[in-house]
């Protein structure tokens, strides 16, 4: 029974025993990690660290140790010393494609793109369908405003993985920048069907709506933008669906309609100033008269 519910929270953590590893641990090492692997799961990051140093101390040749030592500091915030484990992790074991993809990872969030690409790059040169380093490729491009390349990898990602909500929501992204407004409508839907976290769909919603609001599909963007405002609950979306409401009705002829949602999006600092110009063009035509 204790041999079942330790299997559970290693499937719950994505991590392989050692036990099943080919090569045979120390007791100590296993139970160890094993111990460390249970604070993981409590999400109590510092008392894990020393439960998987001493796994390393009883066995030096242990990537999943390593890792794990890893993960918990990037958890705790230092990302040096994750940093510092992953790499150790790469070492003992060439082809642990987890340790690359969490370090390409913390590359790209400490804005060593070249670093993260050619992180990235080493693991897809060994597995060209991990979708996690596909995914992270094509994110590193999309934040380099590299459109096509992050398209490419971003593909790749949901054609390895077609149930990837993030790689669907980016890739809608990806598309918008591109002006390709339909393909991005499609993956938002896709992104929205699959998604079950509520703050999550709502922001997919609300990026479908400024799609449609975009290529002119007032009617669709009407519906999406009214789920946008009715799940969400940042204040920021909420206001932005409010505003491109207030565009969708001032551009099928319903200004009053339009008015309301205008005021609702000026409650917000970022949608203040473009939802009062509108307004404002409602109430005094004359002055934008060219």
């Amino acid at each position: 029974m204790k041999r079942v519910a330790v299997f559970i929270l290693v499937v719950l953590l994505g991590m392989a025993f050692a036990q099943n590893k080919k090569e045979v641990r120390k007791p100590e090492a296993g139970e160890a990690f094993n111990q460390g692997l249970g604070l993981v799961k409590k999400q109590k990051y510092e008392e894990a660290i020393p439960k998987f140093q001493k796994a390393l101390k009883a066995d030096a040749n242990f990537p999943d140790a390593q890792y794990m030592l890893g993960y918990c500091y990037k958890k705790l915030g230092d990302y040096k010393k994750a940093e510092q484990a992953y790499r150790e992790t790469i070492k003992l074991d060439a082809n642990f494609e987890k340790a690359y993809v969490a370090l390409g990872y913390l590359l790209a969030q400490e804005d060593r793109k070249s670093e993260a690409i050619s992180t990235y790059q080493a693991v897809l040169a060994k597995n060209p369908k991990n979708p996690k380093a596909n995914f992270g490729l094509g994110k590193v491009y999309y934040d380099m405003k590299k459109y096509k390349e992050a398209m490419k990898y971003l593909e790749q990602a949901i054609e390895a993985r077609p149930n990837y909500t993030l790689a669907y929501n980016l890739l809608g992204l990806t598309y918008k920048n591109l002006k390709k407004y339909s393909q991005a409508a499609d993956a938002f839907n896709k992104a929205i069907k699959l998604e079950k976290k509520r703050s999550r769909k709502a922001s997919y919603y609300y990026r479908l709506g400024e799609t449609l609001v975009q290529s002119k599909k007032y009617k669709e963007a009407e519906a999406a933008l009214l789920q946008a405002a009715k799940l969400s609950t940042n204040s920021t979306i909420k206001a932005g669906a409010n505003y491109y409401l207030g565009i969708v009705y001032k551009n099928t002829g319903r200004k009053q309609t339009a008015l309301k949602y205008f005021a609702k999006a000026t409650k917000n600092r970022k949608w203040k100033a473009p939802a009062e110009y509108e307004i404002d063009m409602i109430k005094n035509p004359d002055k934008y008269a060219y």
